[in-house]
């Protein structure tokens, strides 16, 4: 009961605040694709993907965005093989414009990842995590932007922390 109020009034308050500020940049829907390099704690290895991404900002320093990324690489650590099968996730994005071009971003969020791992593993670095990460954007025009950024997931139940470093194109539409 208590997440349905919480989700209701995130609801409520984010309907409210987007047709309130839908001049400037806002109201836009972003999409963006990108590759990332995993770094797995517990498990010690080193991990791609490809991820795409797709949000808008509420105002002109919040906004929201999904994120779905899908392993490239198989890494052996130790005699085990580990592979990313795929992770998702929900992101709230904050922005610090630091100059017309120049965006600062921090976002929080909850993902899941499913990570192919032996079973004398455990289940690390896989399941629900809370995500927490910092990043930039170069604005190449009004259409097109760079973006590199830092995530940090947390895994639920003690099952290890993993980092990710991304590089991604992002195209407003």
């Amino acid at each position: 009961m208590k997440t349905f109020v919480i989700a209701a009034a995130t609801a409520i308050a984010l309907t409210a605040t987007a047709g309130a500020v839908s001049a400037q940049d806002t109201g836009r829907v972003y999409g963006s694709v990108g590759v990332s390099g995993h770094d797995n704690d517990t498990t010690n290895s080193k991990l791609g993907s490809v991820n795409a991404r797709v949000g808008t900002k509420i105002t002109p320093h919040f906004g929201v965005e999904g994120e779905a990324a899908f392993g490239t690489n198989k890494d052996t650590v130790a005699g085990s093989e580990y592979r990313l099968t795929n992770k998702v996730a929900a992101y709230g994005v904050g922005y610090l414009p630091v100059s017309p071009k120049v965006d600062l971003i921090g976002r929080v969020g909850l993902s899941d990842t499913d990570l192919k791992a032996p079973a004398a593993a455990g289940k690390f670095e896989q399941g629900t995590a809370v995500d927490y990460g910092v990043g930039a954007q170069y604005h190449f025009n009004n259409d097109y932007a760079a973006r590199v950024d830092y995530t940090k997931s947390d895994f639920v139940g003690d099952k290890g922390e993993s980092a990710a470093t991304t590089v991604s194109l992002v195209k407003k539409f």
